[in-house]
């Protein structure tokens, strides 16, 4: 009798699921003096196990020694370097002869083609702090200690004071990934190695966090109420404020973004400064809401100006002028100083403050919301961050200052809803007013022709603005020894920079 043969299932199961990448272990041990340590252990090539010694500073933090750990098993994996030393075989050859300085220029072309917009920064960066270094090297035999001689001229400049601690990371950050694009670059073209020397290498030293600075109400108050200030400037830092827009966002910003009606503010875009036209939010967040009632008033003039007679609405930006970018900083600084704001927190710069920059707006008009109480999810929508880390910098500034501080997002002067001057010496005025020497003049008194050239006001308007003080008829001064009448002498400083 023949059976019927059954056959046999296996047993065995089957995964489709990818191979988790091995991460080695870490193993906590103690010193004499009683701190802890971590040494690793990774897998090598042939099964058996290599005790990792991680170096200082990893080995301090349990954290710092399992990426340390996962970063050297990752290394072994892919080109077995410690098991071919274990073995005594040779190295691999190298890849390439290139330069690292002709590899860059490859990869920063390949970061340009693929619409990266630090690239001008990146090449700078790489110009100054590491082609001295590493330029003529072939970016194939650059070892750790090459990457760590780097780390270590650049933490000599900080200490010497030749560049901030900041600058110093934004350099590593640029090593780091062009190393690890030099390994591991998707664009296989540009692979000219089989590892990243930067690998567990120790970054610069990170230096004091300098402390945020923002605008009281009342400063606020007296420089949009400044009338030796343009228009322009005051409005652009009125919306700087009460919109929270970094200034790409803001010089991008259109009429079609702003509903005047239904006081909303949509900001999706800024400007492209290193390819020119406009580009997505710094933090790829298109953010929308509503806008704050102060500026209301501000935005429906600067509406009906530009929407102007027989149309139905403005099109175009809103900001029809803004400073250049490199001027924000300083011009906002010289107005301050000219509308009487001469707290030294705003205008010094040392090892644990910083000068107020344009961005400082954005982080006033943040700031005052964290006062007023609002909801801190609410803050990080309209400030358009991509982590609640950063808001929260701004809720603890808030809450160590927030007793006394007065009330925030005033209603806003009608000096600036009317129209801004439009005088043939208005139309002249530089990017941000007077410079450090013209503030000087302004202190010993100067023409009201040179005056109205930077505030766009009529020479009348200055006089009147100086209670109808003169000075002498006739001084020496001006181009191919010309002499002005009507100087502005003998007026107080203090009236100078703010009480109008």
């Amino acid at each position: 009798m023949t059976g019927k043969v059954i056959p046999m299932t296996s047993r065995v199961r089957t995964s489709t699921r990818p191979r988790q990448p091995r991460t080695g272990s870490v193993d906590p041990f103690k010193r004499p003096d009683g701190s802890v340590y971590y040494r690793g252990r990774i897998r090598l090539g042939d099964g058996s196990l290599h005790r990792l010694t991680i170096e200082e500073p990893f080995c301090n933090d349990e954290k710092d020694a399992r990426k340390y750990t996962a970063t050297t098993q990752a290394e072994e994996d892919a080109h077995g370097r410690i098991l071919a030393a274990k073995r005594g075989e040779l190295p691999r050859p190298a890849l390439a002869t290139e330069t690292v300085r002709k590899w860059s220029e490859r990869w920063i072309k390949s970061r340009e083609e693929r619409g990266n917009t630090t690239t001008r920064d990146d090449a700078s960066r790489l110009e100054h702090h590491v082609f001295p270094t590493l330029g003529d090297r072939s970016i194939a035999i650059v070892t750790r200690d090459d990457v760590e001689t780097v780390v270590e001229k650049l933490d000599g400049k900080v200490r010497a004071g030749e560049l901030s601690w900041h600058t110093a990371w934004n350099v590593w950050a640029v090593v780091s990934r062009m190393f690890r694009d030099a390994a591991n670059a998707k664009q296989r073209d540009l692979r000219a190695r089989e590892d990243n020397p930067c690998a567990n290498v120790a970054p610069p030293d990170r230096g004091a966090r300098k402390s945020k600075v923002s605008l009281y109400p009342s400063e606020f108050l007296s420089l949009m109420s400044c009338e030796l200030a343009p228009v322009e400037w005051r409005r652009i830092i009125a919306l700087a404020v009460y919109l929270f827009p970094r200034a790409g966002e803001l010089e991008a910003l259109e009429w079609s973004d702003v509903d005047v009606e239904r006081d909303i503010v949509h900001i999706h875009h800024g400007m492209d400064r290193q390819r020119g036209g406009t580009k997505g939010t710094k933090t790829g967040t298109a953010r929308r809401f509503a806008i704050e009632p102060a500026v209301l008033p501000l935005l429906r003039a600067m509406h009906a100006e530009a929407k102007g007679a027989g149309q139905v609405a403005p099109t175009g930006r809103v900001l029809t002028w803004m400073p250049r970018h490199r001027d924000l900083a300083e011009g906002l600084r010289t107005y301050l100083e000219v509308a009487g704001i001469t707290r030294a927190e705003l205008h010094t710069t040392d090892a644990t403050r910083k000068a107020m920059t344009f961005h400082d707006l954005r982080a006033t008009g943040l700031t005052w919301l964290a006062i007023r109480g609002d909801d801190p999810l609410k803050i990080k929508q309209r400030a358009g961050h991509s982590s609640f880390t950063t808001t929260e910098g701004y809720i603890r500034e808030a809450e160590a200052v927030r007793d006394g501080f007065g009330d925030v997002f005033p209603a806003l002067p009608a000096s600036l809803l009317a129209p801004a001057p439009t005088t043939e010496l208005g139309s002249k005025r530089s990017n941000i007013g007077p410079r450090r020497r013209d503030l000087e003049r302004l202190k010993r008194g100067v023409s009201r022709r040179y005056v109205a050239g930077w505030t766009g006001l009529e020479p009348s308007r200055i006089y009147s603005i100086c209670g109808g003080k003169r000075g002498s008829r006739a001084r020496a001064g001006g181009r191919g020894g010309h002499r002005h009448r009507g100087d502005i002498r003998g007026i107080p400083w203090a009236w100078s920079i703010g009480s109008n």
